[in-house]
């Protein structure tokens, strides 16, 4: 397995402020950038990975430059690389035996959720899309065995509920291929 990194997410209350920041973020500290886009309705989200270090002194420029723009910052320690593919759009070979979606308005926490799903359950994303072309919420959606969905699933609504986050789950076992063409299809990174 790959070695698990460190992020940094912060999300602006402007476009141009967080375009801004995040290249000050880049050049502040030896941090790969995961992902830099525009959310509806009108913020900019940027996530950053590497060492602590790095990743503190990446956010504390955010918090600086930033300052009023910045409408949350957070680090995520130890974060499976799995779940950093999924956020980058590169998602793992799945069956479709079961599936589940996990939607929150909070991108931290959800994050963190699937953190912990990928490590305690072998699954493999589908969907990871953070409050792009669906408004505010942010969602995942991950496939496997119907035992190794359930428990994934439990364990981020649990996650999610204790955050005060949890928007909506489902589980569907046996998911029609029909919905699955469709899910592909709108994997759009709008």
């Amino acid at each position: 397995m790959e070695k698990e990194s460190n992020l940094a997410v912060i999300e602006f209350k402007s476009i141009a402020k967080g375009l801004y920041v995040t290249d000050a973020m880049l050049k502040v500290a030896d941090v790969r950038l995961v992902l830099a886009s525009s959310l509806c309705p009108g913020k900019y989200l940027t996530i950053v990975e590497g060492e602590t270090s790095a990743i503190d002194s990446s956010l504390k420029t955010a918090d600086e430059i930033g300052g009023m723009h910045v409408y949350s910052s957070e680090v995520l320690n130890a974060i499976n690389p799995k779940v950093i593919d999924a956020i980058s759009g590169k998602m793992g070979e799945h069956s479709l035996e079961t599936i589940a979606i996990i939607e929150s308005m909070q991108i931290a926490s959800l994050i963190s959720s699937a953190d912990d799903v990928s490590d305690a359950v072998p699954i493999e994303f589908v969907d990871f899309r953070l409050a792009r072309g669906c408004g505010v919420n942010s969602f995942y959606i991950f496939a496997g065995e119907y035992s190794s969905v359930e428990e994934g699933a439990l364990r981020a609504v649990q996650i999610l509920k204790e955050k005060g986050a949890l928007l909506a789950y489902r589980v569907i076992a046996g998911p029609d291929r029909e919905i699955f063409r469709r899910i592909k299809t709108s994997l759009c990174r709008c």
